[in-house]
């Protein structure tokens, strides 16, 4: 009996400048061998700590990047900027900041970014798990940028004073950023949209102030409540914002009156960078300094910590093509199925929408 055919998977080095995660760890790939062949692009998990070495003791194949994207399937962090052929389904965490005018050709994108909070595919959800790290990341980042050591750190038995943190959004990045600023001592407090939230914050120690939602009204300027939010801001030392929603631009919530209110040597990390950034100031993928304050625009923080980010990644990529791929079958995209629908950014009875 003939041994079923495998379905053939690219791994691509991340093109994108600074991104040094990678989408399948040599772990992984070696747990999917019963199920793909999978070529991979030399080099391409290096910045993450995997030689090529470890992909092909996992029983992956080096290939040239022109031939990894002929395969059945290609995994990437980011969308490719390689043109990928209408045969092929592309795996990918979101459009990275320069893909606005790059094109993946006809080829299925299944975006992970869609599955984030989706309760059937929790255990693929890479976004949530990215957004984990970028809240670890963000907050460290400012530290470093603040030029102090440990927030408790002991001087001739007295403590130095802690740094008064400030987050701006509830969600997976901007509680993870506090529960990382309370470990460091930080004196905490998030300011959300709804009591709803209230609970979420309490629960990690952090003071939660609710935001007037007349400051998100789109076509307005709701002056009075960026005031009232720019008075609460003024005593913050370091203040991770993150509030947007997904296609919308994000408003801006930090103004040049508030920015000068800061204390000198404050830093702002600016998450919604990618959608316009809360900081009038912010520049996607750049720190400025304004008002002697610090504004981080990166949105290669979750890079930072390129080999845990890539495990957690890795690990929720290997259960979606475990989905997609049961053992002995092929690669099946047009079945009717949630996790798919969802990914691919289609209603029920669409078809699989091309790039």
């Amino acid at each position: 009996m003939s041994e079923p055919a495998h379905v053939r998977a690219g791994l691509l080095r991340e093109s994108f400048p600074g991104e040094r995660r990678v989408a399948l760890t040599p772990d992984d790939i070696r747990r999917l061998s019963s199920r793909f062949t999978f070529l991979f692009e030399p080099g391409c998990g290096e910045s993450a700590g995997y030689s090529d070495p470890d992909y092909m003791k996992a029983g992956a194949h080096a290939a040239a990047p022109a031939d990894v994207v002929q395969c059945d399937l290609v995994v990437s962090v980011r969308r490719p900027e390689r043109s990928v052929p209408n045969h092929t389904a592309t795996v990918f965490l979101g459009s990275s900041a320069r893909a606005a005018n790059t094109s993946l050709g006809p080829s299925l994108e299944l975006e992970l970014a869609r599955l984030e909070g989706f309760a059937d595919a929790a255990a693929m959800d890479a976004a949530t798990t990215q957004a984990t790290v970028l809240g670890h990341a963000a907050v460290l980042e400012g530290v470093r940028l603040m030029k102090i050591g440990h927030s408790m750190l002991t001087l001739e038995g007295s403590f130095v004073r802690p740094i008064r943190m400030a987050a701006i959004g509830v969600n997976t990045a901007s509680l993870q950023a506090i529960a990382t600023a309370r470990k460091l001592g930080a004196l905490t407090h998030v300011f959300g949209l709804s009591e709803i939230d209230r609970a979420k914050v309490e629960r990690l120690g952090a003071k939660f102030s609710a935001i007037d939602t007349a400051i998100l009204a789109a076509g307005l300027k709701p002056e009075q409540a960026r005031r009232q939010l720019g008075r609460q801001l003024a005593s913050m030392q370091m203040i991770v914002t993150n509030l947007h929603e997904s296609g919308s631009a994000a408003p801006v919530l930090i103004d040049e009156e508030t920015l000068s209110s800061l204390p000198p040597g404050s830093v702002i990390i600016d998450l919604a960078a990618a959608n316009g950034g809360n900081c009038a100031f912010t520049r996607i993928d750049q720190t400025v300094t304004a008002h002697a304050v610090s504004i981080v625009g990166s949105t290669l923080l979750a890079s930072n910590e390129a080999a845990e980010a890539s495990r957690l990644f890795s690990d929720c990529v290997r259960r979606l093509l475990e989905h997609l791929v049961e053992p002995g079958e092929h690669l099946w995209l047009q079945r009717k199925d949630a996790v798919l629908d969802r990914l691919m950014g289609r209603s029920d009875g669409e078809k699989p929408r091309a790039s």
